[in-house]
């Protein structure tokens, strides 16, 4: 059977999913662009069903990584400054040796953390910008990890074949 994600987009199609991918460069609000264009192209092309799905799912997991990662800035940083405030407060001692080390890297923590959600973030951005440009060539672009889960998602989805010469899985 002729698989229809597998054709030579039109025009209109690559566009969707162009703008679907590319909406990535408006982290949180950007995620609205793909569900719209999902919803309103489902039936309409396989492939943009599955570009904007994979657009939506890519999106949500940008969302997810910085909340995360923002967990771990703020926890970094309030146990680093909060644990310097309670050491300085409690020793009228100038600190030194491994001990004025520790507090060092201890506060750098929260900075080195916070230039890693920086340029994850725009790691993310740049991939998304990969996603639109490949589509809007009519390549069937997918996501590293996401584009397989989201068309097993999508076949899982379809009815089976019935009939003679059907492959019936019992």
């Amino acid at each position: 059977m002729d698989n229809p994600a597998l054709k030579m987009p039109v025009q209109d199609e690559r566009i969707m999913a162009a703008l679907a991918h590319v909406s990535a460069l408006l982290p949180f609000m950007g995620v609205i662009a793909p569900i719209v264009i999902w919803a309103t192209q489902k039936d309409k092309s396989a492939y943009v069903r599955f570009q904007a799905l994979q657009a939506v799912a890519y999106q949500l997991t940008m969302i997810l990584a910085w909340v995360v990662g923002m967990g771990c800035y703020m926890c970094s940083f309030f146990l680093t400054f909060g644990g310097l405030a309670a050491t300085t407060s409690s020793s009228s001692e100038a600190v030194n040796g491994p001990a004025a080390f520790l507090g060092i890297l201890a506060f750098a923590i929260p900075f080195v953390v916070f230039g890693l959600i920086f340029v994850g973030g725009i790691a993310f951005v740049l991939y998304g910008l990969v996603g639109a440009v490949q589509t809007l060539g009519g390549k069937n672009f997918h996501y590293i990890i996401i584009g397989k889960r989201v068309e097993r998602f999508l076949q899982e989805g379809q009815p089976r074949p019935r009939g003679p010469g059907a492959d019936e899985v019992s």
